[in-house]
């Protein structure tokens, strides 16, 4: 038996089986669609026909969906297509009816305020560490997400929310990017301005201390169980914008993966998904120097390349403290309160083993020219 789905702009993934006496047997998952990393390619394919070997054809596919994302790692992504296509090629293949178009359109709309809290239900039972604020350098920052990511996986800390604070002015590319294309380089060494890769996708932030409100979540995957990626960031923001509601700002989740208000965007996320962890990061924008960003910037500059383009990136994003007229300091403290209201947690702090974890990663990794300088 053998069925297929292409994803609208994307690629094509086949199925072909047996079932004998209503037992599926010997699938054989092909197409046009990429695996990353390639090198777990073969290891891939088998997890996810094994996932459909001996079970029976009695599955809708919703159900096929949820089984064959269980069985994808999450260090491991579809390029092209997805676990659902492959569901529904199952179906298809298994002769019975099945589109693909209506279930993204449902995958991609935010959801409402009682799916919401459905989806959060078990925030409040993990028993939260709490990180405030430390001022570190921008090395330091995005070397100890991925120290925290591990302290998560291997049990040594429960999901963790960290609020960042940058001791200098720094341009975070986003994993895939271009130093180049994206960093005029000498004019942020003219302006201090320090040049640093995360382990997220996504684009490049120029952020000042002064002027930026960044936390990452660090969540078991297990919180975000059947949640697709679209959806996920609209969750995992879903408390960050109660709280600036409190605060007055209209903010909403503009998908894919930005906060915005009626005045402009606020910030924006990033994600990764490393050993069964889901590393959320947000930077919103306090307060900005269009002009200094323009100069380091290269999209920035060519998008606003005279004066008063310049004045206009300002309306573009809207910062907290035009909208709040609060301290950075007191917004934060409004944000970390709201969150502990409302799913509980213990405050904590950093601990002198992650510290050192993180320096060996500035020293190997976050602070090598080597990891800046090329894609990733």
């Amino acid at each position: 038996m053998h069925g297929e789905c292409k994803t609208p702009g994307g690629k094509l993934i086949a199925v072909d089986l047996d079932v004998r006496n209503g037992i599926i047997h010997d699938v054989r998952i092909s197409g046009d669609f990429f695996i990353h990393p390639e090198s777990k390619a073969r290891e891939i394919l088998f997890r996810l026909s094994t996932a459909i070997t001996e079970h029976t054809e009695q599955h809708n596919v919703q159900q096929w969906d949820a089984r064959l994302n269980a069985a994808l790692p999450w260090d491991v992504e579809l390029l092209g297509t997805s676990t659902l296509a492959l569901a529904v090629a199952l179906c298809r293949a298994l002769g019975e009816h099945a589109e693909l178009e209506p279930l993204l359109a449902d995958e991609h709309r935010p959801l409402n305020d009682q799916e919401m809290a459905v989806k959060l239900t078990t925030w409040s039972n993990v028993g939260w560490h709490l990180l405030p604020e430390v001022a570190l350098s921008p090395a330091m920052n995005v070397a100890l997400d991925e120290v925290l990511c591990q302290q998560v996986a291997h049990g040594h800390r429960p999901a963790t929310l960290r609020f960042w604070r940058w001791s200098e002015q720094a341009v975070i590319l986003g994993r895939c990017q271009s130093v180049i294309n994206e960093v005029d380089v000498q004019n942020a060494e003219s302006l201090g301005v320090r040049i640093v890769r995360r382990m997220t996708g996504g684009g490049a932030m120029f952020l000042q201390p002064h002027g930026a409100i960044t936390y990452s979540l660090y969540l078991p995957e297990e919180m975000l169980k059947g949640i697709p990626l679209r959806q996920s960031y609209q969750v995992c923001e879903s408390w960050v914008l109660d709280g600036l509601r409190q605060l007055g700002v209209d903010a909403y989740h503009a998908p894919l993966n930005d906060i915005a208000c009626s005045m402009g965007k606020i910030g924006g996320a990033a994600q990764a998904r490393r050993q069964g962890v889901v590393l959320h990061h947000t930077t919103m924008a306090y307060d900005m120097d269009p002009g200094d960003m323009v100069r380091v910037l290269r999209i920035g500059r060519e998008k606003l390349s005279d004066k008063p383009a310049i004045a206009s990136a300002a309306k573009r994003v809207s910062p907290l403290v035009r909208q709040t007229g609060l301290s950075r300091e007191a917004i934060v403290a409004v944000l970390f309160g709201h969150f502990q209201q409302r799913f509980g947690g213990k405050v904590e702090a950093l601990r002198e083993d992650e510290m050192q974890a993180a320096e060996q990663l500035v020293a190997t990794k976050y602070g090598n020219e080597e990891w800046t300088t090329e894609i990733q």
